[in-house]
């Protein structure tokens, strides 16, 4: 599977800064990348018009950076005509592009753009990449999920942990489990202890950690996770708690799911 881009529906577009600015909720973004979608389709695709668009989304979104070291790709968009799937609006299989690579008008550089994949292209187990791939179905929680593999490493992990042995992924696409499922992966957009914050930070270059395996090792990374998503302190033995009683719960209806599987009511 292809974490950048797993299907039709959705792809990831972190590594472009997307989610590197102060209100990075879904509707803001969508409502920006829209915008910035069809600005970038009513011109001329010229190397000059290109640039004079870049310098006056630059000028827009200069002030809601928050880290500025990370940059804020101003050609990043929508790349089909549903406006379900992000990326770069240069690449030469972009709309109106007709086969042109204009990458090199990039803050990066056509060849970074060109080579660059983030941890979790490489170290993101398949397993965990194909669940994900397979319930998440809308491009900015997907991008916020995927990118983060110390997330999805210590929540499996707790799992497995509280169950007593590894997970079996066809289980997992049970209604109920996915449901449940899908609901964890949905903290990274809306979580309990947030606060009402509107960040949404991606740790898309974040490199994979070793884990503890130990309970409360493990619910203490989630949380520590989603605290640096939403930029807040959210470290907490309630918050910890939290988590660990969500999970225990996950586990029981796993158990259920697969007691009934295994030994089918006649």
């Amino acid at each position: 599977m292809n974490l950048c881009r797993p299907d039709s529906s959705k792809s990831c577009a972190a590594c472009c800064g997307l989610y590197n600015v102060q209100d990075g909720r879904s509707f803001t973004l969508n409502r920006i990348l829209a915008d910035r979608t069809r600005a970038i389709r009513s011109i001329p695709h010229s190397v000059e018009a290109l640039v004079a668009y870049a310098d006056r989304i630059s000028l827009e979104t200069e002030a809601s950076i928050i880290d500025p070291v990370i940059h804020v790709c101003e050609y990043t968009g929508f790349v089909d005509h549903v406006f379900r799937t992000v990326g770069c609006m240069l690449h030469p299989n972009a709309p109106d592009n007709h086969g042109v690579d204009f990458r090199g008008l990039c803050h990066y550089g056509s060849m970074a753009c060109k080579s660059f994949y983030c941890p979790a292209f490489e170290d993101l187990e398949d397993k965990a990449a194909d669940i994900i791939g397979t319930l998440v179905n809308d491009w900015h929680l997907y991008g916020l999920v995927a990118t983060d593999i110390n997330y999805i490493s210590a929540l499996f992990q707790l799992i497995e942990f509280q169950l007593g042995h590894h997970l079996e992924s066809d289980i997992l696409l049970d209604p109920l489990l996915s449901e449940k499922l899908l609901g964890f992966f949905a903290w990274k957009n809306s979580w309990l202890y947030s606060k009402g914050s509107t960040k949404r930070r991606s740790a898309y270059y974040f490199k994979r950690e070793e884990l503890l395996c130990d309970e409360a090792a493990l619910a203490r990374s989630i949380v520590d996770s989603l605290s640096f998503n939403f930029d807040i302190s959210a470290v907490s033995r309630e918050s910890e708690d939290f988590v660990r009683r969500e999970i225990r719960d996950f586990v029981k209806a796993y158990k259920q799911v697969n007691a009934t599987r295994n030994y089918p009511l006649i």
